[in-house]
């Protein structure tokens, strides 16, 4: 292992220890924007994406007359 792989690994343990502490983790993703509100936004937008994904294959099959609603 030469020393880039050495510091990695070794910084990574660390970080693996501090986020092991709820605050630590919550303050961390309040940062990043990605707090519980922020995940809340994020997965409303994932599953309106999918329903909108959705739709239009089902409007794409209707108006191919694969699909009849």
């Amino acid at each position: 292992m030469d020393e880039r792989e050495h510091w990695l690994e070794e910084n990574a343990a660390r970080l693996h220890e501090v986020l092991a502490d709820p605050a630590v983790s919550a303050e961390v993703l309040g940062l990043l924007g990605m707090g519980d509100e922020g995940r809340r936004r994020e997965r409303r937008l994932e599953a309106a994406r999918r329903e909108l994904a959705s739709i239009e294959l089902r409007l794409k099959l209707a108006e191919d007359e694969v699909w009849e609603p």
